[in-house]
């Protein structure tokens, strides 16, 4: 006479033992590193990952400088003067179009890791690029509720 214990171990001996049914036909294949990765389109998510940091510091300064009158050679430590102003800025709006762009390629990224004829060059690229705008567009917003919160 078998053990409960004995008999629940059989059992899921036996459940590894079995082969792996496929689920409605699709079958899981390992595929190598090297697959699904492309030279070119690195290079191109590079260079896009490059204009978009580009674009964001020099439209971030001259937002700063040009409508919201900062002055580029005073020193302020740590944060320019108009972050104190409780009212919304044209440097805010500007900072919402980042995390919003930046949520943008974060939803791309996941579609082209799906779709695309490279996904892991393309959701790589496209993560990459969410993360960076995202990450400035929030740390910079943060920044200014500090101040405004601190002024008053």
């Amino acid at each position: 006479m078998r053990s409960a214990w004995s008999a629940t171990r059989s059992r899921q001996s036996t459940l590894r033992a079995r082969p792996r049914v496929p689920i409605a036909g699709i079958t899981e294949t390992p595929i190598a590193t090297t697959d699904g990765v492309s030279r070119r389109r690195d290079r191109t998510w590079g260079l896009i990952g490059g204009a978009l940091g580009v674009a964001v510091g020099v439209g971030s300064a001259a937002i700063a400088i040009f409508v919201e009158g900062a002055n580029a050679f005073d020193s302020t430590v740590p944060y320019p003067r108009f972050f104190t102003k409780r009212e919304l800025l044209t440097y805010d709006i500007f900072l919402a179009v980042v995390i919003a762009a930046g949520a943008l390629f974060g939803i791309s990224a996941v579609i082209l890791g799906r779709r695309s004829r490279f996904p892991r060059t393309d959701a790589m690229g496209g993560a990459l690029c969410a993360t960076v705008l995202l990450v400035l567009g929030s740390a910079l917003l943060f920044t200014r509720l500090i101040a405004v919160i601190r002024s008053s």
